[in-house]
């Protein structure tokens, strides 16, 4: 069987993809379990995968080198390293730029330098639609201009993971793909992310806080079509760069009107000051996606929501303890 290495392994995306592919390799899982949000929900994820077999998980910091030392051999006859573990989120980042830097890009430089240790054969990082900034009507291509003027901290951090990443793996024979996601949403999600946050604050009766009007537009993908998507990359052998995202956009007041609908109940609103370099449309462009991997997104933005919904409803009693708002924002 087929080992591979995924970073983030408790996070959202990570959680999601090893569930998927838990019968089809054998999977070693990195996680810090970091206060990035609450760790709470991590571990929930984490009590889901120890009950696949084929799963083991390494408690470690990528941006510790003396960590990663110990444990170096863990990257022994693996043939692919998937890197999803990152610090994300724009506003946090100004908030707290160092630990951004470090794990976001010490820690994916850590990962690179072991990648090319070991000569393994492929090496996914994942990045974030947020180095392309505000495109407006333009849709974001995966040319690296964007790299030269990223619009956050944030986006600085994993850019310079990417720039990294390839100068250190330049000479070799490693396979270096990129996706790029564009707020994904789901399942078992991030707490302080837009449409998670919306449906506990709706249910729970709790102010829905708005940063600005609630007309930017975001490319809201659903969780399984970025697994899909990162399934496309396993089976594709060439170095790339590619959006995963929605075909669509839609409003923040757009998604909590479906929301609304979705558990019949009236959404009490509160907005706030814009937040620092949000910006007002994202819009990817998916033709690399298409044309090389043959990947579209499936799920519309109606459909996610409602399985979402009926998600939370199911596990509201775990969730009760989960922080959905940051400590700034009471």
């Amino acid at each position: 069987m087929e080992k591979i290495v995924v970073t983030g392994s408790c996070g959202f995306i990570g959680y999601n993809f090893i569930k998927s592919n838990a019968s089809k390799y054998e999977i070693i899982g990195i996680d810090s379990l970091n206060n990035a949000y609450d760790e709470n929900l991590k571990k929930l994820r984490l009590e889901s995968l120890n009950e696949y077999s084929n799963f083991s998980f390494k408690h470690l910091n990528l941006s510790d080198e003396n960590q990663l030392e110990k444990e170096s051999d863990i990257f022994e006859n693996v043939s692919t390293v998937l890197h999803l573990g990152a610090r994300a989120g724009v506003r946090q980042s100004f908030l707290d730029p160092k630990a951004y830097i470090l794990d976001n890009t010490a820690a994916t430089a850590n990962l690179a330098l072991n990648v090319k240790k070991y000569k393994i054969q492929k090496f996914i990082i994942a990045s974030t639609s947020s180095i392309y900034g505000d495109t407006g009507v333009n849709y974001a291509e995966e040319n690296k201009d964007e790299l030269e003027n990223p619009p956050s901290i944030y986006a600085a951090t994993k850019s310079f993971g990417e720039i990294l990443t390839n100068n250190i793996l330049e000479e070799t024979n490693t396979v270096i793909q990129i996706p790029r996601f564009f707020t994904v949403y789901g399942p078992f999600g991030r707490p302080d992310m837009s449409i998670l946050r919306f449906i506990h604050w709706i249910f729970t009766n709790q102010k829905v806080i708005i940063y600005g009007d609630g007309e930017q537009k975001r490319s809201f993908t659903y969780i399984s079509d970025i697994v899909s998507g990162l399934n496309k990359l396993f089976e594709y052998n060439s170095s790339g760069t590619f959006n995963f995202g929605s075909n669509e956009t839609w409003s923040l007041n757009e998604i909590i009107h479906i929301i609304e609908k979705n558990l019949n109940k009236k959404a009490i609103i509160e907005n706030r000051e814009r937040a620092m370099k949000d910006v007002d449309i994202v819009l990817p462009s998916l033709k690399l996606s298409k044309s090389v991997l043959k990947w579209e997104p499936t799920v519309g933005v109606e459909d996610g929501i409602s399985n979402t919904v009926n998600w939370y409803k199911k596990y509201k009693n775990e969730l009760k303890e989960i922080k959905f708002k940051y400590d700034y924002e009471k």
